[in-house]
């Protein structure tokens, strides 16, 4: 075999190293692209889905808008790696969103805490949250000032969805007389609150209930008071009837004889 032969075999050979090596590489990152458009994806279901779920008392109006940055972030950095209609729609949609909401006067209505699978399912969105925001923390998405407030929000959040829990509750036993019960509920939110009640928030929300307490034991009182003057007043009427009735057979009696 000449020289030449030799030579022409390597390159032919290196050629299609090279050439298997240029596939692998595009081959992976086409694959890093699928994998890095998947996780988007999975983030921009997670926001949304924080965005939905969160019932408006737990989302403050700075985290909602941080949030639905975030959003419209993630559907940018999709449309980089692969542009496509049904994205723009979306990433236009969570924009207006975004903006209605920011220039809406409004105040959102608080939705009732009425059932103990959704407390513990808001528990676990609050521990999914709370990762996400180490997350963002990490990739420079959020500042640490900002992190550190909604990372108290949260730990004040975990406490106050069970005390909300019993506060409805007692406001549905209030609503059916059951007075007794009512107070019972709403003595149990307040205790709910009692490991964070150093926190203004919570404070707030540990007199609130408490209020409720006094209020409805108040009215209680007041309620026992009054009938036991009503009693003490047919107590007096039936005295009087008696006394009446026997001035009347008295009377009788001696126009009897007379």
């Amino acid at each position: 075999m000449t020289t030449i032969t030799i030579i022409v075999l390597l390159a032919l050979f290196g050629g299609f190293i090279g050439f298997v090596i240029m596939l692998q590489m595009k081959e992976q990152a086409r694959l890093e692209k699928l994998r890095k458009a998947s996780l988007l994806n999975n983030q921009a279901r997670q926001i949304r889905r924080y965005l939905d779920d969160f019932p408006p008392q737990y989302q403050p109006k700075d985290l909602r808008l941080w949030l639905f940055s975030c959003l419209v972030s993630v559907f940018d950095e999709l449309l980089s790696l692969q542009p496509d209609e049904s994205l723009k729609r979306r990433r236009s949609h969570a924009a207006q969103e975004m903006q209605e909401f920011q220039e809406s006067k409004q105040k959102r209505k608080a939705r009732a805490v009425n059932d103990e699978l959704q407390v513990m399912e808001l528990k676990r969105l609050f521990d999914s949250f709370d990762n996400f925001l180490n997350t963002s923390k990490e990739q420079k998405k959020i500042d640490s000032d900002s992190a550190f407030k909604y990372k108290t929000l949260l730990s004040f959040f975990r406490y106050k969805v069970s005390a909300d829990h019993k506060g409805y509750l007692a406001r549905q036993a209030f609503l059916m007389n059951k007075f007794e019960d009512a107070i019972e509920l709403y003595k149990e939110a307040v205790s709910e609150l009692e490991p964070i009640k150093e926190v203004p928030e919570a404070d707030e929300a540990r007199k609130k209930f408490q209020g409720y307490v006094d209020e409805i034991e108040s009215d209680l009182l007041l309620q026992k008071q009054e009938e036991e003057l009503m009693g003490d007043d047919e107590e007096e009427e039936d005295a009087d009837d008696e006394w009446n009735k026997f001035i009347g057979k008295d009377d009788f009696e001696k126009k009897k004889y007379f």
